[in-house]
């Protein structure tokens, strides 16, 4: 499995602009058939601060993922919109079955 987070800051003035982009980017990611879960929150402490969380069955559906256009479209929305450029982390994660 593959772990992917991310982090953006984003401006009040730019909140709803990137809300937008991101129900979208969830929305379409969450159809693809490698995706096991993908949702974003805000931090509760840090108005502004938002946080996503994805998981991913393979690396193939990694790479198909990024290979949406979608996916190009919300990297570069999100750039625009934050104030400093936001944090991606990939992980493999192993799973135990139990």
């Amino acid at each position: 499995m593959i772990v992917i987070t991310g982090a953006a800051r984003v401006a009040e003035k730019n909140r709803a602009a990137f809300e937008k982009v991101a129900e979208r980017q969830v929305t379409l990611s969450r159809q693809e058939s490698g995706n096991v879960s993908y949702s974003y929150f805000e931090d509760r402490m840090e108005p502004g601060r938002f946080f996503f969380y994805e998981e991913w069955k393979d690396r193939e559906a990694v790479d198909f993922h990024f290979a949406q256009s979608y996916c190009h479209e919300f990297m570069d929305a999100a750039r625009r919109l934050a104030e400093t450029e936001p944090d991606l982390t990939i992980r493999e994660i192993m799973v135990k079955e139990r």
